[in-house]
């Protein structure tokens, strides 16, 4: 392994780039009024384009960043995943499970992502037990509340926190990406097993959750500009470099 430091790419907001985020922003808060206020049929239109619009972002401010790009095919991957499982979670019943699945094909695609870049040896011991504990206490809250669901929620959960714990070891950015996401799937999943935090918890579901996917997406960009360790993958006589910079 080549331990020589590297700088994350350069983030260049072309702007293409800024009119997608723009995009993202206000597809954002359209489904979010539209969501609080009742306007179902405009909720159901603006949720499924979220994820697409930031893929899009992604995708065109890394084609117009500088120094060496890591390979964002996975993350993308995740992102536009996560853009099937807004839309199935759209409906119930089995959609639901469909949706949840869409979730955890897409964080199979961080979790992959995160290992290629060796996010995991930047996690802290402490970070996991933290992590641990969040997992336990919310399994403990919903155990008799979800029904049939119980397995599927708890595997689910499993990788949602997972994911979070890698996320820690990307960069700044993706630390409090991950926690959102926890935070914004936590409370579905309180309100799937009945319980009630405080009054409109549900409102806090997607505004945790559009940030959580913006900061992460920031962070697989290269967050703001971190130096890390770069994790090579080359074979030494190869007179190629395959390596991946981790961000």
């Amino acid at each position: 392994m080549d331990n020589r430091p590297v700088r994350s790419p350069t983030m260049t907001f072309t702007s293409t780039a800024r009119r997608a985020a723009a995009g993202y922003a206000a597809l954002s808060v359209a489904n979010i009024v539209l969501g609080d206020t009742g306007v179902r049929v405009g909720e159901w239109i603006t949720k499924p384009l979220l994820m697409p619009a930031l893929a899009l972002f992604v995708w065109v401010t890394a084609r117009s960043g500088t120094g060496d790009r890591p390979d964002l095919r996975l993350p993308i991957a995740g992102i536009l995943l996560g853009g099937a499982g807004d839309a199935a979670l759209s409906g119930s019943g089995l959609w639901f499970i469909a949706g949840m699945a869409c979730f955890a094909a897409g964080h199979c695609c961080y979790l992959t992502a995160m290992r290629r870049r060796g996010a995991f040896t930047h996690v802290r011991r402490a970070t996991v037990a933290a992590y641990a504990v969040i997992w336990l206490a919310l399994v403990a809250t919903i155990w008799s509340g979800v029904g049939g669901l119980l397995i599927p929620v708890i595997a689910y959960s499993l990788l949602l926190v997972a994911m979070a714990i890698g996320a820690s070891g990307l960069p700044a950015p993706g630390a409090a990406g991950g926690a959102l996401f926890v935070v914004s799937d936590g409370f579905i999943a309180l309100g799937l097993a009945g319980v009630h935090l405080f009054p409109h918890q549900s409102a806090v579901v997607m505004p945790t959750y559009v940030a959580a996917q913006f900061l992460l997406a920031l962070a697989w960009l290269g967050g703001f500009g971190k130096v890390r360790p770069l994790v090579s993958r080359s074979r030494p006589d190869s007179g190629i470099d395959r390596s991946t910079s981790v961000p």
